[in-house]
């Protein structure tokens, strides 16, 4: 008696698989939306240099600030003001800090601590459509920190030391083609 159910239970199994090959639109709006339209990151891709290095980056917003990344572990953290830690930059173990607190500007790369007297407030100057605010600070010599707006009031760019004015790390806004 076991061939009704076999019979039975083969033709509910190809009533079911022929019923796949039918189509819905909303089903199909859900496997749609369950593959994902390709992502366009040109809105967030930016260029990171520091030295003789450059990568291309994308600005991921984080709650605090703006994480610049890739897939070659190269990092910069923007807390609005200040990239305040940062990774990779074409080197093996590279890692830096950056902290300000009452009235002095630490800098630690590769655990090694530096300090030396806070910067200067920013200050803004408007020049043809752009507004640019430096930062004056001092470290091994005096160097300029730099954040350029676009007219949108968007940052465009952004260069800061890492280490007291011996190098600098600069991201800038990515240009479509």
């Amino acid at each position: 008696m076991k061939s009704p159910r076999l019979v039975s239970s083969i033709c509910v199994l190809s009533f079911m698989l022929g019923g796949c090959s039918v189509q819905s639109s909303q089903l199909s709006s859900i496997i749609n939306l369950m593959r994902g339209s390709p992502v366009d990151y040109s809105e967030s891709a930016w260029l990171i240099r520091y030295g003789e290095y450059r990568a291309q980056v994308q600005a991921l917003s984080f709650e605090g600030g703006i994480l610049f990344s890739n897939s070659r572990g190269d990092q910069a953290f923007f807390d609005g003001w200040a990239i305040t830690r940062a990774a990779g930059l074409g080197l093996e173990r590279g890692s830096w800090s950056v902290k300000d607190d009452a009235g002095r500007r630490h800098f630690t790369h590769r655990s090694r601590l530096s300090s030396y007297p806070a910067c200067a407030p920013w200050e803004k100057e408007a020049m043809s459509g752009v507004v640019q605010f430096t930062q004056s600070c001092q470290g091994a010599s005096v160097y300029r920190n730099k954040i350029l707006v676009n007219k949108k009031g968007q940052i465009t760019l952004i260069r800061q030391s890492l280490n007291a004015g011996a190098s600098f790390v600069t991201l800038s806004k990515s240009q479509k083609d």
